[in-house]
């Protein structure tokens, strides 16, 4: 079976005079908060560049071993919920925007007939 990646891509603007605070939470609590969830691969957060986010500045893209570890995080939230206190504080300077997946599937790829 071939490989796959599947990346959920959260989408982030930052308060209004929050860029220093919103680097301290990142740095301090944030970049964990997303690493310690169940089923994460790797985190990496990258500033949209040229405009193409709208109003949102940044992107936070966190690999997932598979779709099943949306159930797990779920039980882990409910079972742990002060594991996640840091997505709480976030809200005082940051503002969370839409969630999106991406990914890399064989299928996805065009593939010319073999002969």
């Amino acid at each position: 079976m071939e490989k796959y990646r599947i990346y959920e891509v959260t989408t982030v603007k930052i308060k209004p005079g929050k860029g220093a605070a919103t680097a301290t939470w990142w740095h301090d609590k944030g970049r964990a908060a997303f690493e310690n969830s169940p089923g994460t691969k790797s985190v990496r957060v990258y500033g949209v560049q040229f405009g193409f986010g709208g109003e949102y500045q940044l992107e936070i893209w966190r690999e997932i071993e598979e779709y099943g570890s949306y159930d797990r995080l779920d039980e882990d939230m409910t079972a742990h919920p002060e594991k996640y206190a840091a997505f709480s504080e976030a809200t005082d300077v940051l503002e969370f925007g839409p969630t999106r997946l991406m990914g890399e599937w064989p299928q996805s790829q065009f593939r010319a007939p073999q002969e």
